[in-house]
């Protein structure tokens, strides 16, 4: 059986330019000629043409229909297993649509649609949350948020409420009741995310971005201001079970300097890590060069004493890494970047 392409397209119910552009594409490509030169489709090509329809009654794209049929090793029961797990995450997708949309038109519904402050005001917060966070991030905070809705509604307003009052009443953040006050905040903090490292990194960035450009209503300057010196309070007084009062003064003397830059570089090696690359990687040691630097500059002063005495002090003391985006794991990754460049 030998079928032109006209013969074929009629037969089949198919346009001529579909398989033209089969043709075109590599997919189906007519095995034959004739003497006169005409392409013409044989059985193995018919039955490839049908094997092309199924795959793509499947959903599947025409390069993946190519794919499974040019490569010998996949089998019909792992292309159909690709296609459920690509309905699953699309499922996933559009339920979060679904929710985003209900939240935003609930949101129509209890505002004042004429206020156009507030609509400026939320346009402003899901521009910035967009840049910040992927779609996976919103879903795993939502998430967060509904089996924490009890903290959101009841502890979430009062540690609010009370950081407001430290400010009012100028209360030392090196006191007792703000240091025991930032464990409470950190906690509250690693819930709502999730105890996940990065997103807590990538909530602090968005917040910091909300508080320049004044989006943010209830969290100021001010006490961001006081929730990290009361963080360095705290870190201080673990810090001196493990440095004499000489490197202590050196460690208070550099500890301020830079402060800024260290949540995007945890948040920058945070990420090379968790997507797989690995710790010799240029672009990993790089970072870590820069890590070192910073840590000298801003930390130990260049001592290596501190330096030992630091590390002791994170692998036993869990509440330095709290609320920073650090672990053991990150550092261990650190480390080995950095003894690349020892060797080297």
């Amino acid at each position: 059986m030998l079928l032109k392409i006209g013969q074929l397209a009629k037969q089949t119910c198919l346009s001529i330019r579909t398989l033209h552009h089969y043709d075109e594409i590599g997919l189906l490509v007519p095995s034959v000629r004739s003497e006169a030169g005409h392409r013409l489709y044989n059985l193995t090509d018919v039955q490839r043409l049908h094997a092309i329809q199924a795959l793509k009654q499947l959903g599947l794209s025409l390069p993946d229909i190519a794919q499974a049929l040019n490569d010998s090793s996949l089998s019909l029961e792992q292309i159909i297993n690709r296609q459920i797990n690509q309905l699953e995450r699309d499922i996933a997708q559009a339920q979060t649509l679904k929710n985003n949309l209900q939240r935003l038109r609930d949101f129509s519904v209890a505002r004042n649609n004429s206020d156009s402050e507030i609509w400026i005001h939320t346009l402003a917060l899901m521009n910035i949350s967009m840049a910040h966070l992927s779609a996976d991030d919103m879903e795993s905070l939502g998430q967060y948020a509904t089996l924490a809705k009890n903290e959101l509604e009841t502890d979430w307003p009062q540690l609010v409420s009370e950081l407001q009052q430290f400010i009012v009443d100028k209360i030392s953040p090196e006191s007792a009741d703000a240091k025991q006050f930032i464990v409470r905040w950190i906690e509250l903090m690693e819930r709502l995310t999730g105890h996940e490292a990065a997103l807590m990194l990538k909530m602090h960035a968005m917040t910091q971005e909300e508080i320049q450009l004044k989006i943010n209503r209830q969290i100021t300057p001010a006490m961001i201001e006081f929730l990290m010196e009361a963080m360095g309070a705290l870190h201080q007084d673990i810090y001196a079970k493990y440095l004499t009062p000489e490197q202590m003064q050196t460690l208070r003397k550099n500890q301020r300097k830079n402060a800024a830059d260290w949540p995007p570089l945890i948040a920058e090696l945070r990420s090379l890590m968790e997507r797989g690359i690995s710790a010799t990687d240029p672009s990993v040691i790089e970072l870590a060069v820069r890590w070192q630097t910073l840590f000298e500059t801003s930390v130990s002063g260049g001592d290596a004493e501190i330096h030992n005495q630091l590390r002791i002090a994170y692998a036993q003391e869990p509440l330095l890494m709290q609320g920073t985006g650090l672990d053991q794991t990150l550092l261990s990754y650190i480390r080995t970047a950095l003894e690349k460049i020892s060797k080297n």
